[in-house]
Parts: C-alpha cells; sequence; structure tokens
C-alpha cells in the first residue's frame, strides 16, 4: 500500500527541489538595483499618504479569526453529509441502501461535533469577544 504513494512522494520532492532551484537562480542571475524611489509602498502610481505602519485594532483581528473558524468549521457539514450513510451502516452500502443494519454511529459523530462548536461559541460569547468596543 505504501508504495502507491511512492510515485506522489517523488513529484513532491521534484517540485520542492525545482522551486528552490529556480528560487536560487533567479536571486542569483537577477537584476537587482534598488532605489529609494522602487523601495517606497506602492499605492496607484501614487506618492503614499501616510506611513505604511499603521496600527489596527486587535478587536478587528480576533473578529475575523474567529470568522474564519466558524465559517470553517460549517464546513465541515457537507463531507459528514456526503458520508453520512456510510457511517451509519453496519454491513455494506449496496445500490444506496443499507444491507445489514443501521447504528448510530454517523449521528453520533456529528453530535460530537456540534457539542464541541457549541461549547466553543459559548466560551466566545461569554468572554465577549464578539463584541466591538
Amino acid at each position: 500500500m505504501l508504495t502507491s504513494y511512492l510515485p506522489l512522494l517523488v513529484l513532491l520532492i521534484v517540485a520542492v527541489g525545482l522551486v528552490g532551484v529556480f528560487t536560487i537562480l533567479a536571486s542569483l542571475l537577477g537584476p537587482s538595483r534598488p532605489t529609494p524611489e522602487k523601495d517606497i509602498p506602492y499605492e496607484s502610481g501614487l506618492d503614499p499618504a501616510s506611513s505604511p505602519k499603521i496600527h489596527f485594532n486587535m478587536q478587528f483581528y480576533r473578529i475575523a479569526l474567529l470568522f474564519l473558524v466558524f465559517d470553517i468549521e460549517a464546513a465541515f457539514f457537507y463531507p459528514w453529509a456526503v458520508l453520512y450513510r456510510d457511517l451509519s451502516c453496519k454491513g455494506q452500502v449496496i445500490g444506496g441502501a443499507c444491507h445489514g443494519g443501521a447504528t448510530a454511529f454517523g449521528i453520533l459523530v456529528m453530535a460530537v461535533f456540534l457539542t464541541i462548536l457549541i461549547l466553543a461559541l459559548t466560551y466566545v460569547w461569554r468572554k465577549r469577544a464578539l463584541e466591538w468596543d
């Protein structure tokens, strides 16, 4: 079984190797003529209006991270729904029908997942991390 992954491993090694070789070649052979004008931040061809070192409120990052976490968690519902019949069947699934009886494993997997998700959301809510100051 491990030999079936060998071509994938070889491809991965070759790809990473080529990326490294091309990056090194570009830095060694490519032209490098830095000027003060090239080093300023680009803002649609205009001179920068202010310093690029603007400090954002950490609340913005917290809300963005929480959104990503809970949005990605919701994306796990689709694969579970696709595999629900296979997860809940003791025997084989033939022609879309379960032969061999059903189990509660498929629904219990999602119940555990939802419990963890609800506990995390409750924790975030109680810590008032969702409120904007």
